[in-house]
């Protein structure tokens, strides 16, 4: 450009000067040895310029001769790039439209000339999926793993198709070996929560679940109820190791989750099954005098039989609050048949029959009028069973 715009000024130049030159009587002489050349200002100005012009197009025409082969050489290159490029984008259409041998045909043969051979071998490894070749689906995989193994696409496609095998453990084993930097993601935090649930992996459940909370992708309540399955198991856990790891799990959790009726339940059921209720009594009773916190009356089925009797006498003066409770009805008789006190536990079973009948309470009814002899009595309870 510049070239031109030299040689446009210079022709400019030539047109303004040249009238003014070719009255003018000099001339230019050159000379070497015997050769010599003799010309008006005006002709050899002329010489220059044409000289100039030739020039330019000789360096032209050179440029483009030697360029001429490169260009020929990557044209059929840049021709399988094209086509690489056309095919990639078929193979997304083809998978979206169910045609997943099409689409893994073309999405593997052209990933190596590909701008995205990641994308490539991703659409391939679906297609594979659908057609149900695994074999060839995780070598897919592996060679997009070749690319760039931390790429979240990669573990997210990988994660769902392991899930979609339905082998959990091994879901479970693959995640366990990869980076931490992209198991933070909170996409793929959100497909690897189900999993770390079904292998009861807690702390991990825990720590994902808030993790989602944070990022938006689980609901308050969808938290909670994560966070309070997660707390029972670990309850459990504690308390196969000792009485003294079930307190101190239970003292760990904040007072809004230790307040939690549904925690404070399964943390009194396994306290009362390896010590006995003296060290939740206090705390039980008091919460039981609410009417919403019936759930707990259960935790009555396993007391020892030293606490029986303490433990009836203290549930029967709550019946005030329990009056239509069929729970705490059935759960007094449960008490006085642990005592064998056969004709109180027929009169608190009639009372639990008389709220809502069933074939479980007519069932236990009928053995304590066997136990009481009531064999009549004990015949008729049976047949009202059958009617439920």
């Amino acid at each position: 450009m510049i070239r031109l715009l030299l040689l446009a000024i210079i022709i400019c130049a030539g047109l303004f000067l040249g009238p003014m030159l070719v009255d003018q009587k000099g001339y230019v002489l050159i000379a070497v040895d015997d050769w010599t050349i003799e010309s008006s200002v005006v002709v050899m100005v002329m010489v220059i310029l044409i000289f100039y012009a030739c020039l330019q197009f000789l360096e032209w025409a050179l440029v483009n001769l030697l360029s001429l082969w490169g260009r020929t050489r990557y044209w059929f290159g840049w021709r399988k790039h094209q086509l690489a490029q056309q095919k990639t984008l078929s193979s997304l259409l083809d998978l979206a439209g169910g045609r997943f041998a099409l689409a893994e045909k073309n999405s593997a043969r052209y990933a190596s000339l590909s701008d995205q051979p990641m994308l490539n071998y991703l659409t391939a490894a679906n297609a594979a999926q659908h057609l149900g070749k695994r074999e060839q689906r995780d070598k897919y995989l592996a060679s997009a793993a070749s690319i760039k193994s931390d790429d979240s696409a990669l573990i997210a496609t990988h994660l769902k198709m392991l899930r979609a095998d339905g082998d959990t453990e091994q879901s479970a084993s693959w995640l366990a070996t990869q980076p931490t930097s992209v198991l933070e993601q909170p996409e793929i935090l959100a497909l690897a929560l189900p999993i770390y649930q079904q292998t009861k992996q807690w702390p991990l459940v825990l720590s994902s679940a808030t993790k989602l909370l944070k990022n938006k992708l689980l609901s308050q309540q969808e938290h909670a109820d994560i966070e309070i399955e997660a707390h029972l198991a670990l309850l459990d856990a504690a308390a196969d190791e000792s009485l003294d790891n079930l307190h101190a799990y239970y003292k760990k959790l904040t007072r809004k989750q230790r307040n939690n009726i549904n925690l404070y339940r399964r943390y009194a059921e396994l306290v009362v099954k390896l010590k006995g209720i003296s060290e939740v009594e206090a705390s039980y009773f008091k919460l039981l005098r609410k009417k919403e916190n019936a759930c707990l009356i259960p935790v009555l089925m396993n007391v020892k039989s030293d606490e029986l009797q303490n433990c009836c006498d203290k549930l029967i003066a709550l019946e005030s609050v329990f009056d239509d409770c069929v729970l705490f009805y059935s759960t007094v008789a449960h008490l006085y048949t642990g005592m064998r006190q056969w004709d109180l536990a027929k009169s608190w079973y009639m009372k639990a029959i008389a709220l809502e009948p069933s074939a479980t309470l007519y069932h236990k009814l009928a053995f304590a009028q066997q136990q009481l002899g009531e064999e009549t009595g004990a015949l008729a309870s049976f047949n009202h069973s059958l009617k439920y």
